[in-house]
């Protein structure tokens, strides 16, 4: 029996519009429009192996599971 200790999920990144959203312990990326926004998170999501969760209608986290 294995038991796995440490961070096993976390935030990559986050994609947003809203330039009222600040550093918070991980990188930012600002888009200008929903086209962009859904690009960036599929290719970094891709690249990363993470999922894309919607936080708000402009911003979306890539997450590690």
């Amino acid at each position: 029996m294995s038991i796995n200790v440490g961070l096993t999920e976390y935030t990559i990144a986050i994609i947003t519009m809203d330039k009222e959203v600040k550093n918070c312990g991980c990188p930012i990326f600002y888009v200008k429009d929903n086209n962009e926004l859904q690009q960036k998170a599929l290719l970094m999501s891709k690249s990363v192996g993470g999922m894309v969760h919607e936080m708000t209608e402009e911003t979306l986290i890539i997450v590690k599971h």
